[in-house]
């Protein structure tokens, strides 16, 4: 069995156990917010031993080339001393200016925050030192706030306190954003395709806005998913923004549309890219949302002519990024 060292102490891993499983029996608090390899928030470095390369993927070169490793995805074959990275002093303060119900699902808050982001990367918001959750960012540097749209839920252990309990004002605390799902074309005239369910909207929105920013002249196709129309939102915003600009396309989707509400396209997302999209060379492909239709799209639109260095992904778990 291989010998895992945090610091000076000793950590006992069981049968199937991950390394911040690990951690967490020992007594060793440990920031996180998804525990599913998306927010980083449990990042850790390594000092001695070897790195299992499942725990490094998401991470940019330059992180792999200092030993950081993700220990909610770590699961250690051979001795490895490690520390942990996301310290206090990388986080920023945010002060909240805006926030508003979009619908029964989402809420949207505005922060002022003095952080460097691109628009579609996520923020961690922190409720205490070691617990919080990572978000999206919905809105581009330009416009001088950071925009998030927040699955609301009962219980939530940040999305109950910020549309209950943080007041307009109130500060807390953000971890860098990080990611790299963002608006980085290789020319401003190349067709983009927009794919998006639920809060999934939000990186989609951001990158939107910063492409149209820039000054980007291709073709825009945003879909936007839902399972019903009352759970859309954006709509009038999203609507107006296409009307604006002839280049951008917009396509609400819902799977099912009982009182057939007009200007609505009604199917699976998986279905329906296929169909309207049977040739994507040259394509620049975001899809953001559930992971089944992630996957599935994803290797859909590299079989028809996407590069995959020109499709990016971000995927949504319960109680990961948007939870």
């Amino acid at each position: 069995m291989p010998t895992i060292t945090y610091e000076n102490q000793q950590i006992t891993l069981h049968d199937q156990q991950n390394l911040l499983e690990g951690l967490e029996q020992a007594g060793v608090e440990v920031p996180c917010s998804c525990s599913s390899g998306v927010c980083q928030g449990c990042m850790a470095q390594a000092l001695k031993g070897s790195i299992p390369p499942a725990a490094q993927i998401g991470l940019s070169a330059n992180q792999r080339r200092l030993n950081y490793f993700l220990t909610c995805q770590c699961y250690p074959k051979s001795d490895l001393h490690f520390t942990l990275t996301n310290n206090l002093e990388s986080r920023a303060t945010a002060t909240l200016v805006e926030k508003r119900v979009l619908n029964q699902r989402v809420l949207m808050v505005r922060f002022k925050a003095d952080i460097d982001w691109r628009a579609g990367q996520h923020v961690i918001i922190w409720r205490t030192e070691t617990r919080g959750r990572a978000y999206s960012i919905a809105s581009s540097p330009d416009e001088g706030y950071v925009e998030l749209h927040v699955r609301r839920r009962p219980n939530g252990l940040v999305s109950h306190w910020l549309e209950h309990e943080l007041e307009l004002g109130g500060h807390c605390q953000f971890s860098p954003a990080t990611g790299d799902t963002y608006y980085s074309p290789a020319m401003p005239g190349q067709p983009v395709l927009l794919v998006g369910t639920g809060t999934g909207l939000a990186p989609l929105s951001g990158i939107l806005r910063q492409a149209l920013n820039e000054g980007h002249h291709g073709d825009i196709y945003l879909y936007a998913a839902a399972g019903e129309p009352q759970y859309l939102y954006l709509l009038d915003e999203l609507t107006e923004l296409a009307q604006k600009h002839q280049a951008l396309h917009f396509f609400p989707v819902v799977h099912r549309n009982p009182d057939q509400q007009p200007n609505l396209l009604e199917g699976d997302l998986v279905d329906l890219i296929p169909q309207r999209h049977p040739k994507l060379r040259r394509h620049l492909v975001y899809l953001c949302g559930a992971q089944p239709m992630v996957e599935v799209l994803k290797e859909y639109c590299f079989y028809s002519g996407a590069l995959m260095e020109d499709i990016f992904v971000k995927t949504f778990s319960p109680g990961g990024v948007g939870g």
